[in-house]
C-alpha cells in the first residue's frame, strides 16, 4: 500500500505515516551517537540504547505499545493471528566492572566470573541509518544523522558522547513486520539526542523541530 514500504520480507511503515517520541530521560548504553558504527554495516549505522528505571519508563512504554498494538490491527487477520508481537523494550542486567587498567585476560576473567543480576532498569534501542538507499530506483541515495545538542545551552554536541552520559531521544516510531520470523513491532529512529549530562565533549550550534524537547503529547 501508499502507506508501507517493503524492504525484502520486512514491511515498514512509510515516513509520513510515522508517530514521533521524546524518550524519557536515561542513560546512554554503548551509544554511537555523533559517529556511525561501521562494524557490521559499511554505510554505518547510529545507534543507542538508554537505560530507564522500570517506574519513570511506565508512560513511554504505554505509548510504544499503543502505537505496536495499534499497527497490528491494521494487518489482515489472518496475519494478526500468525504474527507475534516484539516487546518494546529489554530487561537489563548487571555488566562486569572491569578496573581501567586491566588486561584483556583479566577482563576475560572478569567476565567468566560474572554473574548478571537484573537491574530495575530497562533498555530502549534507537537507531539510524547513517546512508539510505531508497527502492524506488528514481530517488538518489543520502545521508543522514541524529542532531545533537546540549540541554544546557541548545549548542551542538560535536565530540563523542561517552557511555554513561545522561541523554533522552527524540525521534520516530516505525512499525514493521517481519515475514520471515512472524514478528511484528516497531523500531525507534534516533532523530535527536538531548545530552544532559555529557560523558566526553563538544560544543556547536543546531536547532530545528527535532531540538525542541518539550513534553510530548
Amino acid at each position: 500500500t501508499e502507506s508501507q514500504r517493503t524492504t525484502r520480507s520486512i514491511t515498514i511503515m512509510a515516513d509520513n505515516k510515522l508517530e514521533a517520541f521524546t524518550s524519557p530521560i536515561g542513560t546512554a548504553v554503548f551509544p554511537w551517537i555523533t559517529k556511525a558504527d561501521t562494524r557490521f554495516n559499511a554505510d554505518g549505522v547510529f545507534k543507542t540504547e538508554l537505560s530507564v528505571p522500570f517506574e519513570e519508563a511506565q508512560a513511554f512504554i504505554a505509548k510504544l505499545e499503543k502505537v505496536r498494538d495499534d499497527f497490528i490491527a491494521t494487518l489482515d487477520p489472518a496475519k494478526q493471528a500468525q504474527y507475534t508481537a516484539v516487546n518494546v523494550y529489554d530487561e537489563e542486567y548487571s555488566r562486569p566492572d572491569f578496573p581501567k587498567d586491566a588486561t584483556d585476560e583479566e577482563k576475560d576473567a572478569i567476565r567468566a566470573a560474572h554473574v548478571p543480576e537484573p537491574t530495575g532498569n530497562v533498555l530502549f534501542k534507537f537507531k539510524l541509518n547513517a546512508r539510505v538507499t531508497p527502492r524506488d530506483e528514481t530517488k538518489d541515495s543520502f545521508t543522514q544523522q541524529p542532531i545533537v545538542v546540549s540541554a544546557e545551552d541548545g549548542a551542538a554536541v560535536e565530540g563523542p558522547v561517552y557511555m554513561g552520559s545522561v541523554i533522552r531521544v527524540k525521534g520516530q516510531i516505525a512499525p514493521y513486520t517481519n515475514a520471515m520470523s512472524k514478528m511484528a513491532g516497531i523500531t525507534l529512529r534516533m532523530k535527536a539526542v538531548q545530552v544532559i549530562e555529557l560523558v566526553g565533549g563538544g560544543d556547536g550550534g543546531s536547532s530545528s523541530f527535532w531540538t525542541d524537547f518539550g513534553d510530548d503529547s
